[in-house]
């Protein structure tokens, strides 16, 4: 599956425009973050088996949206992170033959951890790391059953529509959660993402 990246690059920069965020910002918490994510990402993975053991529709479509939230969290803290880097591919392709790239989601979840490991240890957050890293989070949605971009611009949408501020001590973005906040919230419709079989 192609997946074209530019809208999902500009959507961002006006986000981290609007809330006066910065690449630099976003280096310095994003191994923290990510490895939040992937917290997230593990229960998801947990409701998501355990839902099909007792085939459970409902609980196994919600398991499959959190898989995809987390994932495009992951993907939406790798852009803002590299969002200073001269490096930004505009497609990727989830059908070439690569050795990051497979059918079997544990391999490409594992890879992605590693991806994200690599992208924070070396610090330069910028060339084969982050199209290793968008390109395992593409895949993933994809084994799930999702398209990548439309999942995305979906969680732009979400976190576009919510209120806060930048919290220099957690090094993350902190919603606003009082009433008035949550009527504001858009929630990420995924199935518009589902990749009709």
């Amino acid at each position: 599956m192609k997946i074209y990246l530019s809208k999902i690059y500009s959507e961002l920069e006006a986000w981290r425009n609007e809330r006066k965020i910065t690449a630099k910002s976003q280096k310095e918490g994003y191994i923290i973050n990510v490895m939040e994510e992937f917290g997230e990402l593990s229960a998801a993975l947990r409701l998501f088996e355990k839902s099909k053991s007792v085939n459970d529709s409902h609980e196994l479509k919600c398991a499959e949206h959190f898989i995809i939230d987390a994932i495009c969290d992951i993907a939406v803290l790798t852009i803002n992170a590299g969002a200073d880097s001269n490096y930004k591919p505009q497609t990727l392709d989830t059908n070439e033959k690569d050795e990051i790239i497979t059918r079997d989601a544990n391999s490409s979840l594992k890879r992605l951890l590693s991806n994200c490991g690599e992208f924070n240890i070396y610090s330069c957050y910028c060339g084969g790391d982050l199209l290793d890293i968008l390109t395992g989070c593409a895949k993933i949605c994809e084994i799930y059953g999702f398209n990548f971009e439309i999942a995305m611009l979906e969680t732009i949408k979400e976190i576009s529509s919510r209120t806060g501020s930048y919290n220099e001590a957690t090094k993350k973005w902190i919603k606003e959660s009082s009433d008035e906040a949550r009527a504001k919230w858009y929630q990420a419709n995924y199935e518009l993402a589902r990749i009709k079989q």
